[in-house]
């Protein structure tokens, strides 16, 4: 892809990495899931439909307007059936650059037991990823679902799609994943606890330090880096 800009050509390198690596850790399966990010020109670049994530090159990508128009697919390929929940985070924050969207299995399972992620049980969870909500169930591939993540976006880059997947949020596609796996890893936790129990949550003063701890982070990231 010689006509392509050196930081598309990254891009689409760093989204084919990402794609295997959620493949690789189970994170999806077969042709599930969906990886994009933002060009310089505010374009996105998106995975394709179809095709299994863990297999991707980096022709195969799409490149979409900020409607979802197709402007330029290798033969055969066309954007990711999500492409709508893409195109409302990127609307809904111009601080973001990047979206993974997957299927941790043990995350959603406890969407589907009703057991949810949002309360401060493991500090971890809290500073990599703050309080993890919930949203609604809509249905794949419609408007429906950036509507039901709509009011859960100004606060979070980690939110859980009721009977379906996660979105992850972030500055760059692998910083995006990492939420992911960690989403999937505190999930693993708080079931093998739940299966112990009882949970014993953490102290209200040490909650509220590490609120006050992941703000400081948040507000100096360069010092986790």
């Amino acid at each position: 892809m010689p006509h392509i800009a050196p930081v598309e050509l990254a891009l689409r390198a760093e989204i084919v990495q990402v794609g295997s690596r959620l493949y690789q850790r189970g994170l999806i399966a077969a042709g599930d899931g969906n990886v994009s990010a933002r060009l310089p020109d505010g374009t996105i670049l998106i995975t394709p439909a179809g095709l299994c994530k863990g297999e991707l090159t980096p022709e195969d990508l799409v490149v979409v307007d900020a409607e979802g128009r197709t402007l330029r697919a290798a033969p055969g390929r066309r954007p990711s059936s999500e492409q709508l929940l893409h195109l409302h985070v990127y609307r809904r924050r111009a601080d973001i650059q990047a979206c993974v969207h997957a299927h941790p299995p043990t995350a959603v399972a406890l969407t589907l037991a009703g057991v949810s992620m949002e309360q401060p049980l493991l500090p971890e969870a809290l500073l990599a990823l703050g309080p993890v909500p919930t949203a609604p169930y809509a249905r794949t591939g419609t408007a429906e679902m950036g509507q039901a993540v709509d009011p859960l976006l100004a606060q979070h880059e980690t939110i859980l799609l009721s009977h379906h997947g996660a979105i992850t949020l972030a500055e760059t596609p692998t910083a995006a994943y990492f939420r992911m796996e960690q989403l999937e890893h505190c999930a693993r936790i708080l079931h093998a606890a739940y299966q112990i129990g009882p949970i014993r949550p953490l102290p209200a003063p040490r909650i509220a330090e590490l609120h006050a701890l992941r703000a400081a982070l948040r507000a100096h990231p360069e010092e986790v880096r």
